[in-house]
């Protein structure tokens, strides 16, 4: 141990000084390697009275052992450094003996360290003041310029005098609007209204100490930067203890417009207060205002939009020659969430309209009004002055989304690489797998374990090495005994498990024996259906790797869908008897379920070549073609307790001869949210079902009815349940009862991104025809009378469907849900989110014309009171009326 180490144990930093005088600069840099290490053990040591003694002495020994800047603010900056004001008193002076570019360039690497470091503030100026070079103002220099001023001391009248006193205060307040997160920094925990901070700049600033338009300029432009809540409301707040003056504000006329329509809303209605002031003084010219009211009528808060409304009408009324101007940019709030703001913009166009007179101002105002209901579309023509068979339009046909067509699988990897390198980009990923990469990738598996299972496994290896199996399982376990992911009892066999399943077959991880039983037992699932032939299919792949490879799979579907062509199953059985290969009874059965029954020349024609092929495969494809597979499947909506919808099946004989994984799926089944949900499947698995029954999605539907509508009432019961929807949408099979009731519970699930996939579910229906408005009207009334679904809930779902072009649809639903629940006597709770409903159901009804009476709406709307269920009952009521 050196004697500058053992004098900096011991905690003699006078010691330490006089060691370092002595040594050469060959011989600091020696101690360094030891000063270093004994840093880390401090910094790892508990505090004690000795470390708190060393610590100094440590700290003045790094200093001087060090020679460069960036080395010595490193050192400087450091956590953990106790007592560092003893230290302070020594290495000062040694500092300020280096030269003046030496200390300018560590006051920079001082300053330029993280904000969160905890730069000691006196001392960066003590280094600056040596160093005769200005302050550099950087995020970590004035937060902890900030931290100095502050002290220990929350009175504004101390504060005001040590930023008085501050030698740095110009560039540092300017370093206030510029650094980031100096908001947070200022807010001292008390309200903004007394901030010590900010009423001490304030009064610095009406004293003359700090410039007054620097201090305007730099709260506005902070604000126009934007940033977090606490930064804007703190500037803010800055801004209105400075007290501007009406020449100040119409100075900065263009700044507040800019707020006015992107700040946060306690900012923006301050613009907007500022703004109005000068409009109504004329002090903000016209066309400003126009241009100012177009961006604040696309904000979202009611309040901002009808402030702005009243405002055009007062400057409108005062002087009409601002119609031209005012009107047009009015317009533009008759498309605005708030019905209210619709019906002041519409008030608004009707009281001046009379006053226009350029044409460009009503072509704009009949463009805005274009997308609006041709009841209110009526009003604005006739307030024009003009036709109003210009404007009337007949309710067209819904808008609805383009259904995706089917896309053909690729053809298999063309190599044991690429099924390699597609296993792992598919096991390395993130969420859902699509279908189609899914069962290209498990086909490629099959196909190259039978044509090269050498090539295959070594391109495998960089995959396998990151595997779980390939670790726990390091040779193939007892035959009783099954790796616990893969177990029956695991309750989540998601497709990259499945794919595990395989590899670890084809690294032989698992025994034949092992992959028998569990194959024997009916793939022994412990989710729930489908699940279980889910399972089923990967175990006997992962067997047959074992005992007997598969030349292909029977089952790798022809589209993305899940459908397979029968004209290419026949083809595939045909390749099965020309190589002699076995059959496996899983793959079969999924081929079978898969392949295309709807098209009947196809299917014939199949089915024909199918027979000729002599096999009792052959035989049983051309039997189930010609009879249609599972055609006549029907399932039946019925109640339980008089309220409670459920969906019934009935037993499914076709699928006697199925293998017993298989066989299941033919239960007799009941669809209800009374069922148990089941915590063993997932949406990563839900999405691939609708593949396994591509023509028959009831049977889907019918399984998941448990699984959506539980999360209506429990959130954390299954996020994302919801995206199987637009698939079994997709699905080229019928639609009926099952699918209606789980798109409905869909359509109220309390996560918002759940309730978004079902309106895509509902409009993907309604563009295929395969909508049935009436059931989906029923189970919604059914499920909002038992409390599942609420009012609130739907009306966002339902407005969002609407939004996108879907008026008449969304109309015909509504139509009839609303009966039952309007014909009720709810209590205030039961009836939260109906007045909601109710406007999207006029919103609806306005657009597409719609007439007739609603039961139970006339008492409603016949109450006293202006609340916004009574307002859009009558609102809904006078469009049925077309009044």
């Amino acid at each position: 141990m050196s004697k500058l180490i053992e004098a900096v144990r011991r905690g003699r930093i006078d010691d330490v000084v006089t060691i370092v005088n002595g040594m050469t600069a060959a011989e600091r840099r020696g101690e360094l390697p030891a000063l270093k290490a004994l840093r880390k053990e401090f910094r790892d040591a508990w505090v004690t009275p000795q470390l708190q003694a060393a610590s100094p002495a440590l700290l003045v020994a790094g200093l001087a052992c060090q020679s460069g800047a960036a080395a010595v603010a490193s050192w400087l900056t450091a956590s953990g450094w106790e007592r560092m004001w003893v230290a302070e008193k020594r290495f000062l002076p040694m500092l300020e003996e280096r030269p003046a570019e030496w200390l300018t360039e560590l006051a920079h690497r001082i300053s330029d360290r993280r904000p969160s470091t905890d730069i000691r503030y006196h001392l960066l100026e003590a280094i600056v003041q040596a160093a005769r070079c200005p302050m550099p103002v950087t995020d970590a220099s004035v937060h902890a310029w900030i931290r100095n001023i502050y002290g220990n001391s929350w009175n504004t009248d101390v504060i005001a005098e040590r930023l008085r006193q501050s030698p740095y205060l110009t560039p540092m307040v300017a370093g206030l609007f510029t650094a980031g997160g100096t908001g947070q920094a200022l807010n001292s925990g008390h309200s903004n209204k007394d901030n010590p901070w900010l009423l001490a700049l304030a009064r610095l600033t009406a004293e003359g100490t700090l410039d007054r338009a620097t201090m305007v300029d730099g709260c506005l432009g902070r604000l126009l930067r934007g940033g977090t809540a606490v930064d804007q409301r703190v500037f803010h707040r800055l801004l209105l203890d400075l007290d501007l003056s009406a020449e100040e504000h119409a100075g900065h006329a263009a700044d507040w417009r800019a707020l006015a329509a992107d700040a946060l809303q306690p900012v923006a209605v301050h613009a907007q207060s500022v703004l109005a002031e000068l409009a109504l003084t004329g002090s903000l010219p016209t066309h400003d205002l126009a241009d100012m009211t177009r961006a604040v009528l696309t904000r979202p808060e009611k309040n901002l939009v009808r402030a702005q409304l009243k405002l055009l009408d007062t400057v409108a009324t005062r002087d009409t020659a601002t119609a031209d101007a005012l009107l047009p940019a009015a317009s533009h709030a008759l498309t605005h969430e708030d019905t209210e703001a619709q019906e002041r913009a519409l008030k608004l166009i009707e009281r001046h309209g009379t006053h226009l007179t350029d044409a460009a101002s009503r072509e704009e105002i009949l463009t805005s009004a274009a997308p609006i209901a041709p009841g209110l579309r009526t009003r604005v023509v006739e307030a024009l002055g003009t036709g109003a068979e210009e404007a009337l339009h007949a309710a067209g046909e819904d808008t609805l989304p383009p259904v995706p067509s089917p896309v053909a699988l690729a053809s298999p990897p063309a190599s044991a690489t690429e099924t390699a390198e597609e296993t792992g980009a598919l096991l390395a990923s993130h969420g859902i797998l699509p279908v189609a990469d899914f069962e290209r990738t498990l086909d490629g598996l099959v196909r190259w374990a039978h044509e090269d299972r050498a090539a295959l496994l070594e391109a495998l290896e960089p995959t396998a090495a990151t595997r779980w199996w390939s670790r726990t399982c390091r040779r193939p376990l007892p035959d009783d005994s099954v790796p616990s992911a893969f177990a029956p009892s695991h309750v989540r066999f998601t497709p990259r498990l499945a794919l595990d399943l395989v590899l670890a077959g084809l690294h032989q991880r698992i025994t034949p024996r092992t992959a028998k039983a569990v194959l024997d037992g009916g793939g022994a699932h412990a989710g729930c259906l489908p699940d279980g032939p889910f399972r089923a299919r990967f175990w006997e792949i992962a067997h047959r790797l074992l005992t007997d490879p598969q030349p292909f799979l029977l089952s790798t579907p022809s589209w993305d869908n899940g459908l397979l062509e029968p004209g290419e199953l026949t083809d595939r059985l045909k390749t099965y008897q020309r190589l002699g290969a076995h059959v496996g009874a899983c793959d079969f059965a999924q081929a079978l379920l898969r392949v295309r029954t709807t098209d009947r020349a196809a299917a014939e024609a199949a089915a024909e070549r199918a027979a000729l092929l002599g096999t009792p495969e052959g035989q049983r494809l051309a039997d189930w073609l010609r009879t249609g597979g599972l055609t006549g499947t029907v399932l039946h909506r019925t109640v339980t307790d008089q309220t409670t919808p459920v969906v019934r099946s009935g037993e499914i004989t076709a699928l006697h001869m199925f293998p017993l994984a298989f066989r299941e799926l033919g239960s007799p089944a009941l669809g209800s949210h009374h069922r148990c949900w089941c915590a063993a499947t997932t949406a990563v698995q839900q999405t691939h079902w609708p593949a396994l029954l591509p023509e028959h999605p009831e049977l889907i539907a019918l399984r998941l009815i448990q699984h959506v509508l539980p999360c209506a009432q429990y959130p954390e019961k299954d996020p994302d349940v919801c995206s199987v929807l637009p698939l079994l949408a997709q699905s080229p099979g019928a639609s009926g009862p099952a699918t209606s009731l789980v798109v409905a519970g869909g359509l109220g699930v309390q996560r918002q991104e759940d309730r978004i996939a079902a309106v895509d579910a509902l409009l993907l229906l309604a563009a295929q025809k395969k909508l049935d408005p009436g059931a989906l009207a029923t189970d919604l009334g059914a499920l909002m009378l038992i409390g599942i679904v609420t009012p609130s809930r739907l009306a966002e779902s339902l407005g969002t469907a609407a939004s996108t072009g879907a008026y008449r649809t969304v109309w015909t639903v509504l139509r009839d849900a609303l009966p039952p629940l309007l014909s009720k006597d709810l209590s205030p709770a039961e009836s939260r989110g109906l007045g909601e409903l109710l406007t999207v159901a006029a919103e609806c009804a306005e657009r597409t014309g719609a007439q007739g009476v609603i039961p139970g709406l006339d008492p409603i709307a016949d109450r006293r009171g202006s609340s916004r269920l009574v307002s859009q009952a009558r609102r809904l009521r006078a469009a049925l009326a077309g009044t």
